[in-house]
Parts: C-alpha cells; sequence; structure tokens
C-alpha cells in the first residue's frame, strides 16, 4: 500500500519526477524476512498508479476510456539493498524517453531518508490498441501526464537498452 505521493523539484523545463512512498509487509517477504524481489516489479507498477491517482484518474479509467492498453515489452532491474519487513520505501518515478508510440520509465527505490539504492529499473511501455497494434499516445494521456514528459525523441532502432548496464543483444552466428 501507498502513501500520498509527492513530487520532487526539478530544473526549469526538465520533466518532473514522480515520488510515492511503499510499505514493506510481512506478505511481500521470504522467512528471512527480506523481500521477494518479484514484489519490486509490483511497486514499480504501484508507483505508476499512483502518479496517476495524482492526477485525478486511475490507470484503468484512461486506458478503457480511451480504448488502449500499455504492455510492459522490456524490464531491466538491478538490486543494490534487500528491502526488509516495516521498511518504508521511496519509490521515484521518471519519464526517461518518449516516443510518439512508447515511453521507458527509470525507476529509483530508497529506504526512506537513505541516499543509497535498493533497487533501480527500467521499464519500456508501448500504447497499444484494442487489436494489439502500436498506436500513437492520445493527446488526452499526453496532457493527463503533463510536466512529466520529456520531449519526444525519434525512434531509430526497435531494440533500445534501456539501462546502460542492460545486457546487450549478443550476435547470431551466420552458420
Amino acid at each position: 500500500m501507498s502513501e500520498v505521493p509527492t513530487n520532487s523539484p526539478h530544473a526549469e523545463g526538465a520533466p518532473r519526477k514522480f515520488t510515492t512512498k511503499i510499505h514493506v509487509y510481512w506478505h511481500d517477504c521470504d522467512a528471512a524476512r527480506i523481500a521477494y524481489y518479484g514484489n519490486f516489479l509490483k511497486w514499480l507498477e504501484m508507483a505508476e498508479e499512483d502518479l496517476f491517482l495524482s492526477r485525478g484518474r486511475t490507470r484503468s479509467d484512461v486506458y478503457l476510456g480511451l480504448n488502449i492498453g500499455f504492455p510492459r515489452v522490456e524490464v531491466w532491474i538491478r538490486y543494490r539493498k534487500p528491502a526488509r519487513l516495516s521498511d518504508t520505501l521511496e519509490v521515484t518515478l521518471e519519464v526517461e524517453k518518449r516516443t510518439r508510440t512508447s515511453l521507458v520509465l527509470r525507476v529509483e527505490m530508497r529506504r526512506q531518508g537513505e541516499t543509497d539504492l535498493v533497487a533501480e529499473a527500467t521499464s519500456r511501455l508501448v500504447c497499444i490498441n484494442r487489436e494489439f497494434q502500436p498506436v500513437a499516445i492520445p493527446d488526452e494521456m499526453l496532457k493527463l501526464l503533463d510536466g512529466y514528459l520529456p520531449s519526444v525523441t525519434t525512434h531509430t532502432h526497435d531494440e533500445v537498452a534501456p539501462h546502460p548496464d542492460a545486457p546487450r543483444k549478443k550476435e547470431r552466428n551466420s552458420w
């Protein structure tokens, strides 16, 4: 469960970062009281939902109303430190890149009041219609996320590495 979201300061003209707080509960942890690694992806999604809620809408209302979806097509995550039972995590979300049809989100998770990362992730989402075809992100959604979106970048290659440390696709042998 998350608490009231806050917006972080940003440089003039730069997209804002969005921060929300997530509490680590008993059901999130293993017997050693360390958060199960899969929950970090759940918390990434909760931060996305909180961003929409901070703008007065739910993601499902926006997606259903616009007849679109935003499936993840790529995720990269690095675990730096364990999240433990009863920790409060500050989850900061930033739209790192935007194309006509996709968003790349950068997420950083820290224990409340600490500067060291617990985890960092990137996630690439593609806007699709009901037939699962990529479509331009609707103007209504762009207006809803105004202030959080960077300028559109041209998409020159379909396989963008989501993070500099992410493994790159290896060349295939031609034999």
